[in-house]
């Protein structure tokens, strides 16, 4: 083994070359930032070839890979050289911790031959430490495993490696010198949620640097990846010619220093409005390097054929010698991509979307599933079912958004009769024997889902929030108290005889997104019994779930860490007013929301729905709607940034306007998962594309009991967007500026005014200064007047299509 380090870093490498080891010094866990070899050992899987320290390339359409080279290295004090000669050219990796507080690691590539070579491809394998361990011990996923988020840039590539428990030294990764193409990712995993078993997965990512990429697929869309197709290319090496890559590895603690430390390695830093809706406005902050200026500024942005680029450049505002602002509007939806030159020609960029008008994209989806997923013919497989049908409870979340979007947007009677009688014929009879709560069926073979009666219980509930006149089978009091046996189901152990649901009831779920509005519906009701067995299983939960979050144990799923576990968790315990122990899994929540380049790449970290880091729509959307409670229960500014950036990344999966994917999607259609990393390196026609489980028809053990199709999952998601940013905008401080989450602000006529994104724009909030604007029922306000003595309302519009607005000046 050789070893280097310096005051901030110990670096181990084998004999083979192999990264074993790199931590930080004054880490008290001493935590390695890379996939350890004996882990691998340990849990059987297969792949130390993909360890830091692999390549493979394809040079003049030969394939090589660092297990085929003759393998030389030099060890001095502070600098580790491994050596991969092959007959025409060599591969140098240096490893140097010779700069203090910084680890460097420095690819070349030499022709040694007398002919031109081309390297059309070259992946680096960069296995950090991004692991769900096999480990009941919740401590060690949070403190030995990192998320990473990749801001990928024509010349300021960069990685954010965060530790999964948020506290401590981060790790940031940024490439110095050569052009990293793109991001990719292979994962490992095991399976076992058809048996016995619970927690039933884990996995890793091991993640890869393209540094050549001239393959060329043109695929059906020609659109497709237009944002990065730039960068990617073959590489040329002349006799006797060298290139090299360097990627900095520096610790970091916040977000905050992670850019102080990219300035200090003369990298610009963007930040920008990563979602905002057509006529809203667009805004970046653009801070520059020690002796550097900007050259031009374009905005580009795609029509149905062909990528169209606007300069910018006299739209900014120099704030001083480094910084500059920029902001414009913009009416047209889709995905941009705004680029900045320096003077010395280099360029970074970010990537953004501007949506249509949300409510549009609401409403349009809740016809689209009425008009193409009912299914109306009562002799069919599965009658009144919503397609496509799986026994997985995720399904349901369809119905729930079409309840909430009559509940909250216009009443459409056909809407909620279809779901109606989806809940009473199929529904209920399909989770059930012939419809007796008290008789849950096993339909997983040997098991059914406590997390399934949360799904029904919501779509209970919901029907009970209408009046008689707007339901035809049941009265609301009766879907009330189905809602109210759904709780039962999912908190009382002794109604289940099996361990494997006794112990589920003991994991949080999506209940969080209506259990306080059941019990406050039962108290005022006359299920007097019913509803008092409910808050004391309830109140039981609770205790069980504060007492549990010293050892984090919400964070455990049918995965042995999961955002599906503290995401709910957090939210839970805010609602039940155990803020301390709350706050210790939102912690966990900000870690699992990245900040990035790309919009898409801010989603809550996941990886299992793609096999691959990606946004997903259900947990990405329900972790951002956890984010914004914690937001509402801490005040924190941290926590609306986050939840405001990952819950509005999920529109990808929802937004007809995109064409920067292989899937472009009709009006109202969507599909769950857009895949981050490219390659992804197990199923390369998922890479930066969306898709839904469908395409894992092949593999069984991925489709937990059919599973299929596009969008089979989606829906809990804009449910619980509805119940947030949907309806709600939030203004607050930061640095002593104004700001808001979910609009923006304009200077018009000498007053604040404050325009909403939201769907349906029913309140703001201050908190910064105890201010509040509601609407009154059947209204919504679509701008407010910012005053000293609180908020004014400036637009009110009605939730009925077609109403005129009526405009107070």
């Amino acid at each position: 083994m050789y070893h280097i380090h310096n005051e901030t870093f110990a670096v181990d490498v084998d004999r083979q070359g192999i990264v074993n080891h790199v931590s930080l010094r004054r880490d008290p866990h001493r935590m390695n930032w890379f996939i350890e070899p004996a882990y691998l050992d340990e849990v059987g899987y297969p792949d130390h070839d993909k360890l830091m320290g692999n390549f493979k390339m394809v040079v003049n359409g030969k394939s090589y890979s660092s297990a085929d080279a003759d393998l030389s290295i030099k060890h001095e004090t502070q600098c580790i050289q491994v050596g991969y000669r092959f007959t025409s050219f060599t591969v140098t990796y240096i490893y140097s911790t010779s700069k203090e507080g910084q680890f460097q690691w420095t690819m070349e590539c030499r022709n040694h031959s007398r002919d031109r070579l081309q390297i059309d491809q070259f992946q680096a394998w960069f296995s950090a430490a991004y692991v769900m361990f096999r480990d009941l011990n919740v401590r060690r996923n949070m403190s030995e495993s990192c998320a990473i988020f990749p801001s990928i840039s024509p010349d300021y590539t960069r990685m954010a490696a965060v530790r999964r428990d948020h506290r401590g030294m981060h790790l940031g990764i940024f490439n110095t010198k050569g052009r990293t193409q793109s991001i990719g990712t292979f994962c490992r995993y095991e399976n076992k949620f058809l048996e016995q078993v619970s927690p039933s997965l884990d996995g890793m990512l091991h993640h890869c640097l393209v540094l050549a990429d001239g393959t060329e697929n043109p695929g059906r869309n020609p659109l497709t990846d237009w944002m990065y197709k730039p960068l990617k290319g073959a590489v040329m090496l002349d006799p006797e010619e060298a290139t090299c890559w360097e990627y900095v590895m520096v610790p970091y603690q916040d977000e905050a220093e992670y850019m102080e430390k990219a300035n200090m390695l003369q990298f610009p830093w963007i930040e920008y409005t990563p979602v905002l809706v057509a006529g809203g406005q667009f805004q970046a902050a653009i801070k520059l390097p020690e002796g550097r200026t900007i050259k031009s500024v374009q905005l580009h942005y795609t029509d149905p054929l062909s990528v169209i680029s606007d300069e910018v450049t006299d739209q900014l505002r120099s704030l001083s010698a480094a910084d500059y602002q920029l902001r414009l509007l913009l009416d047209r939806p889709g995905e941009h991509q705004l680029t900045v030159m320096l003077d010395d020609g280099s360029v970074d960029m970010v990537i953004f979307s501007v949506l249509e008008r949300v409510r549009d994209m609401i409403e349009a989806r809740v016809q689209y599933l009425c008009d193409h997923s009912f299914e109306e013919d009562e002799h069919a497989s599965h009658p009144f079912a919503f397609k496509p049908v799986s026994n997985q409870g995720e399904s349901l979340g369809k119905l729930a958004l079409i309840l909430e979007k009559n509940r909250i947007g216009p009443f459409d009677a056909d809407q909620v009769w279809k779901v109606e009688q989806c809940a009473v014929y199929d529904v209920k009879n399909r989770w059930f024997e012939e419809g007796d709560f008290h008789k849950p069926k096993k339909l997983y073979g040997s098991f059914y889902r406590i997390f399934d009666f949360d799904y029904i219980g919501y779509v209970f509930y919901l029907l009970s929030r209408f009046d008689s006149a707007q339901l035809k089978l049941h009265s609301p009091e009766t879907y009330l108290a189905w809602a109210a046996e759904m709780m039962l189901l999912r908190f009382d152990e002794t109604r289940h005889e099996d361990e494997r649901e006794r112990r589920e009831t003991k994991l949080t779920g999506v209940f969080t997104l209506y259990i306080q509005d059941l019990l406050n519906d039962l108290k005022g009701s006359g299920l007097k019994e019913l509803g008092q067995n409910v808050v004391e299983q309830y109140e039981r939960f609770g205790k069980m779930l504060a007492a549990g979050s010293e050892q984090y144990l919400g964070a455990i799923t049918e995965h042995y860490y999961d955002n599906a576990g503290f995401g709910p968790a957090c939210e839970a315990l805010c609602l039940m007013g155990r803020r301390d122990e709350a706050e210790k899994y939102g912690e966990l929540i900000l870690a699992n929301i990245g900040f990035s380049n790309d919009y898409r790449a801010q989603n809550p970290d996941r990886w299992w729905e793609a096999l691959a880091y990606m946004t997903h729509s259900l947990w990405g959307g329900l972790v951002a709607g956890a984010c914004l409670t914690a937001y509402e229960h801490f005040k924190s500014p941290d926590y609306i940034q986050a939840a405001y950036r990952s819950m509005m990344a999920i529109f990808s999966c929802y937004d007809w306007h995109i064409r920067s994917t292989e899937k472009v999607l009709e009006r109202g259609e969507a599909a769950s998962t857009f895949c981050v990393a490219s390659p992804n390196l197990n199923k390369p026609e998922l890479s930066h594309n969306r898709f839904g489980q469908s395409v894992f028809q092949d593999d069984i053990e991925l489709l937990a009991d059919n599973a299929t199709g596009d969008d089979w999952d989606m829906g809990a998601e804009l449910a619980a967007y509805l119940h947030g940013f949907g309806t709600k905008t939030f203004l607050y401080e930061k640095n002593g500026q104004l700001c808001c989450a979910n609009g923006f602000i304009e200077e018009l006529n000498g007053r604040t005014v404050v325009t909403s994104y939201a769907a349906y724009p029913r309140a703001y909030y201050y908190f910064d200064r105890n201010h509040s604007l509601i609407a009154a029922d059947g209204e919504m306000i679509r701008s407010i007047i910012v005053t000293e003595n609180g908020l004014q309302p400036l637009v009110r519009e009605s939730t009925k299509r077609g109403d005129k607005c009526d405009a107070k000046n």
